[in-house]
């Protein structure tokens, strides 16, 4: 018990922030809470001072007087209860949604290798549906909870004026249900855990089979992904099943245990006293009033803690995200790079895991303004060397200098900013074509952009369309050609001006005739730029200064394509297969 304290105030002190500037609305609700709690004791007072007093007396101005303050009590809580609720709740909605905000930014910092282990579908749960289950921490229903609890406390103290040992016999009772009920939400929670990570993982399930719909829709694949989701949503629906029938089964027992057997009690204990008027038939009134306004708050208590259980496994699974090291935790030099000799790789080994090793004692350089190609078998580092450049990871042997200054030690940010990064699988975000060339950076004019677009021959694409540069593309560019695509990638390189033009098999998924166009643009644009080429498609390195074959995570041959052909059977024999049509043997 005191190392779960000890996790609720500290996850408490990280959402402490999300609060601070909206204190006021807290303490209002605060306030509003404790008089509510306070105006909520009174009027069964009320009650019993009209049967005890007016209509024994037959005091019917009392009695009027009586009614009214009844009444009256009845409006103000009523009307601090729905300033309460509308208050709070404005206050929930602000402070998650700044709290949503902070936790996705967060996550823009985290680094790529992190991102390359997790499930879309998952991550979007976690920051959306999580976070919106947390949003209830900073309703209504935490000062509920509170204001339930001072009830009883009130409650407790009124009874034990009125009638001692009445109370006294019925409360222990009472704090032994509250007991009983505190370790069954404590059994139950472990459930809530389970329920959200089960749909994380359908949520996953999902957005991998719509993003992939045109290939299971190919492959005659629909039984097996409904199925698949049939299982996945079958094991959900068995621990909600177990969840529920824990849940609303107490709840059964707790109603009938405080409706009917407590109230038999009291009259059982209270009407003896009555008939020998050592009791008035007012205490009694109190005691049942009391009684039953204390079931429905026991009640949603109940629901209220599950909910609550239910927030902090969201908020746990959150502020998980909030303790990862971001980039600028992990890469923390301050260096700032300059590109003016080469970029060089000495006796570099790099692992993903343990001493797995993609790259060993790989040794190479770049020189400004030359064309240098990595090829070579898939997975023999070819791509891992590029995420290194662009300062993804950190070697674990060797260096990586530009210039001479390793890059481990300069601003990582700043040196990302010369690099114009093209990847086979090209992404366009929803939006106009201007919008996806410079990234939603306004700092980048639109002319610039341009003539990004003029260079790269794209301009009369453009022209073409309705809109132009403003016209918008379809989620993930589905309107417009792969060849337009890779196009558009040239531009946002362009467009930002890049030192260091990166091509990771930039043109593996379009057709010769797109590739031949590209290759001319390529020329053109990047003419004088430091340019280097990850392919398995060799005619877009045939004219390149430097051609690094990769075998086993090792560069087993270098040279230009002519000297390669004479001293390499492998690039050889790569040649031979894609050019000549000979065996892959």
């Amino acid at each position: 018990m005191p190392e779960q304290k000890q996790k609720l105030s500290y996850y408490l002190r990280l959402l402490y922030p999300f609060i601070k500037k909206d204190k006021g609305l807290l303490f209002f609700g605060l306030f509003a809470m404790l008089v509510t709690s306070a105006l909520r004791l009174v009027d069964p007072l009320i009650l019993a001072l009209i049967i005890d007093q007016s209509i024994p007396n037959q005091n019917m101005t009392e009695m009027l007087r009586y009614g009214f303050m009844f009444i009256g009590v009845v409006l103000v809580s009523g009307l601090l209860s729905y300033l309460q609720i509308v208050l709070l709740s404005r206050l929930g909605i602000k402070i998650i949604t700044k709290f949503k905000g902070d936790v996705f930014s967060h996550l823009l910092k985290l680094p790529v290798g992190w991102f390359n282990k997790q499930p879309v579908g998952e991550l979007i749960a976690r920051v959306e549906s999580d976070s919106e289950r947390v949003k209830v921490l900073f309703s209504d229903l935490s000062i509920t909870i509170v204001g339930n609890l001072l009830f009883f406390v009130g409650v407790f103290i009124v009874l034990l004026i009125r009638d001692a040992t009445t109370t006294l016999l019925i409360m222990p009772i009472i704090v032994i249900s509250i007991v009983v009920y505190s370790y069954l939400f404590k059994y139950i929670s472990k459930f809530f855990k389970q329920i959200r990570e089960k749909y994380a993982i359908i949520s996953a399930k999902i957005t991998d089979y719509v993003q992939g719909m045109q290939m299971i829709q190919a492959l005659n694949q629909e039984k097996r992904v409904i199925e698949d989701l049939r299982v996945a949503s079958k094991d959900k629906q068995h621990v909600e099943i177990r969840t529920s029938f824990i849940e609303y089964g107490v709840q059964s027992v707790f109603m009938f245990v405080f409706n009917v057997l407590f109230v038999v009690l009291v009259i059982m204990i209270t009407a003896p006293k009555i008939i020998a008027g050592v009791a008035t038939l007012g205490t009694l009134i109190v005691f049942i009033q009391y009684i039953y306004r204390m079931v429905w708050p026991l009640m949603h208590l109940s629901e209220n803690v599950m909910q609550m259980q239910r927030s902090f496994v969201s908020l746990k699974r959150i502020l998980e995200l909030t303790t990862l090291q971001t980039e600028d935790e992990t890469f923390t030099g301050t260096v700032e790079p300059s590109f003016d000799r080469e970029i060089r790789f000495e006796n570099v080994s790099f692992a993903y895991e343990a001493e797995d090793w993609v790259l060993q004692d790989v040794s190479f350089s770049i020189p400004k303004g030359k064309k240098i190609a990595l090829v070579g078998p898939s997975g023999s580092g070819k791509s891992t060397t590029i995420s290194l450049i662009c300062g993804f990871y950190h070697v674990q042997k060797g260096s990586i200098t530009v210039d001479g200054v390793p890059i481990r030690t300069m601003n990582f940010r700043a040196w990302r900013k010369k690099i114009g990064l093209i990847l086979q699988d090209i992404f366009l975000f929803p939006g106009p074509i201007l919008e996806n060339v410079r990234v939603y950076n306004d700092s980048v004019d639109p002319r610039i952009v341009q003539e990004a677009i003029s260079v790269v021959q794209l301009d009369e694409f453009i022209k073409s369309l309705p809109e132009g540069l403003d016209t918008e593309l379809a989620e993930r560019g589905q309107n417009v050609s792969q060849g337009e695509k890779q196009l558009i990638s040239f531009a946002r390189a362009l467009a930002f001006d890049s030192e260091i033009i990166i091509m990771d098999e930039a043109t593996a998924s379009i057709d010769p005739q797109t590739e031949a166009r590209i290759q001319r643009t390529m020329n053109r644009a990047f003419g004088g730029k430091t340019i280097i080429i990850v392919a398995h498609r060799l005619t877009s390195v045939l004219d390149a200064d430097e051609i690094l074959y990769f075998s086993g995570g090792r560069i087993t041959a270098r040279g230009t394509h002519q000297e390669l052909m004479k001293s390499s059977e492998d690039y050889r024999k790569l040649v031979e297969l894609q050019m000549l049509g000979g065996s892959d043997e």
